[in-house]
């Protein structure tokens, strides 16, 4: 191979470079998972960095670098997931409302107690009203005196009528005083009142009992809510690391391929130095070299900015730095067949269980609004005593009791709750049909990953015989160039070649890897752990 072939090689890694990410087009659109699955807030980590801020030069250069395995990785970011932490806190809150829920179904029990204080004007007129009848008394019996009561007995009369006055006024003030009233005139009372009672609404037509259903299913759904998204979340990070063993991996032999084209390079000019070689060879290797530095620009950014991925995503501190620590090999093999993976995502897939869940709910719902429209019974019984602490005659606590029922029924409403019941029936349709569509999307989404993951199978394969075939062709090479037949130009093309092989091979094993794991969602079977 001339040096022209060579440049084109360098041309073609340059190419390669250049269309990074490649997971950028998985057929299980990441994206629209990662607008779900969110990092740990920078708020919450032990270093207070936001990701908004600015990020010193030092700072970046004092990074510590952690080596992590993929289970590590999932790990951390289950442990970090503010999104999860939050959907496990409303799964609590959905408890509690099913709490409440059941409450609804048991007896009442109110207890109640009133102490008053009480300054009333009634005293006074009924001072006034005593000391008017006693005044009219008084006259009367003076005039009585005078008419009947001759002359010469009415000083014996007098006596007697003051001894009757003085009687009165005694017995008058003695009524008051009895009476609680005042010295101004007014009357106090301090009365104390306790009243218990039980109220009990039986559940006739089972309203109650629906609600409390829903609740149950609520709980449930928040439930598998909780696992879809931390099945995602391993999804995202296990498609991270493999993004970065792979950037990794493009780095080491993109660095490679320079020594190899550096090595070239120096062989040519010592050619042109001995004038053998010409400066135009040079000139082609300087281009190729130039072109697989550019090459090696792109693959190291490729691994900074896999590497910052996955630190977001795992909600580690800005100041660390992670890289790869497992090797690159197959995750492992897929045994089922096509339509048996269709048939175990079509019966594990949560969002299948949580529409059906949300279809149980609106079923309840349903019950509820009709037994709203029927006679609601509520039953109760009471029991209270009262006294007037400060009563002058207090014969202490009195008590009584109370027992009864009422029945409620509303025999016309205007039509609301016909047209509420409509209304349910028809969310009840629409969740039918989404459960379908949901199932024709699973069974597509399926049936592209699993031919996505024997295609890339298929790949590996190629790749393997191809690097075992270039291995080969360098071993020959190198046998050449000691023998004097093969120079040096060809045994750097055979090297050249050797790599490109491997980074194709790296490529198969991990392209296969992103589709395992996706197959591995799609189906709802843990990701990141190996199938076999």
């Amino acid at each position: 191979m001339n040096l022209s072939c060579q440049i084109g090689t360098g041309v073609a890694l340059l190419t390669i470079l250049s269309g990074l990410p490649s997971y950028a087009q998985s057929s299980l659109r990441l994206s629209q998972m990662e607008s779900e699955i969110l990092p740990l807030s920078p708020g919450e980590r032990n270093v207070p960095i936001s990701p908004g801020a600015p990020i010193s030069p030092r700072a970046i250069e004092g990074r510590s670098i952690q080596p992590l395995t993929l289970e590590q990785a999932v790990d951390l970011a289950e442990q970090n997931s503010r999104l999860l932490q939050i959907a496990r806190l409303q799964v609590e809150v959905l408890k509690t409302i099913q709490q409440e829920a059941e409450s609804t179904l048991l007896p009442r029990v109110v207890l109640g107690a009133n102490l008053t204080y009480e300054r009333l004007p009634v005293g006074e007129f009924l001072e006034r009203q005593l000391g008017n009848a006693l005044g009219d008394l008084r006259n009367t019996l003076d005039q009585r005196v005078e008419d009947l009561v001759l002359p010469q007995f009415r000083p014996l009369a007098e006596r007697e009528i003051n001894l009757l006055n003085s009687f009165a006024d005694r017995a008058l003030t003695d009524i008051i005083n009895r009476a609680g009233l005042t010295s101004v005139g007014r009357s106090t009372n301090l009365p104390f009142s306790a009243t218990a009672a039980v109220v009990y609404d039986p559940d006739i037509w089972g309203a109650r009992t629906a609600v409390v259903q829903a609740a149950e299913l609520e709980v449930q759904t928040g439930k598998l809510a909780v696992e879809r998204q931390r099945e995602d979340l391993r999804l995202l990070v296990t498609t991270d690391y493999y993004n970065l063993q792979e950037a990794d991996a493009l780095v080491r032999i993109t660095e490679s391929a320079l020594d190899n084209a550096l090595a070239v390079l120096a062989d040519a000019q010592a050619l042109q130095s001995a004038g053998v070689g010409t400066q135009l060879d040079v000139r082609r290797i300087q281009v190729l070299v130039a072109n697989i530095r550019q090459g090696l620009e792109v693959a190291l950014t490729f691994q900074t900015n896999s590497r910052r991925r996955l630190v977001q995503r795992l909600g580690l501190p800005a100041t660390m730095d992670v890289t790869a620590a497992d090797s690159v090999e197959v995750a492992g093999t897929w045994d089922l067949s096509l339509d048996e993976s269709i048939d175990a995502a079509l019966q594990n897939r949560q969002e299948l269980d949580e529409l059906q869940l949300q279809l149980g709910v609106n079923q309840r719902q349903e019950h509820l609004v009709r037994a709203g429209n029927r006679p609601q019974l509520s039953l109760f019984a009471s029991y209270s005593v009262l006294n007037v602490l400060n009563a002058p005659f207090n014969p202490g606590f009195v008590d009584g009791y109370a027992v009864g029922g009422t029945l409620l029924w509303e025999l016309y409403d205007g039509g609301a709750t016909r047209s509420r019941v409509a209304r349910t029936q028809l969310n009840q349709e629409i969740l039918a049909n989404q459960l379908a569509e949901v199932e024709s999307e699973i069974w597509l989404q399926v049936e592209e990953i699993y031919n996505d993951l024997q295609a890339t199978a298929t790949n590996i394969e190629t790749a393997a015989v191809n690097v075992s075939e270039a291995e080969e062709v360098l071993r020959q090479s190198r046998l050449g160039f000691n023998a004097g037949v093969v120079t040096q130009l060809e045994v750097t093309t055979a090297q050249t070649n050797l790599t490109e092989a491997e980074t194709n091979l790296v490529r198969s094993i991990l392209d296969y890897n992103r589709a395992l794991a996706a197959l591995q969602r799609s189906v709802n079977l843990p990701v990141g752990i190996p199938v076999y």
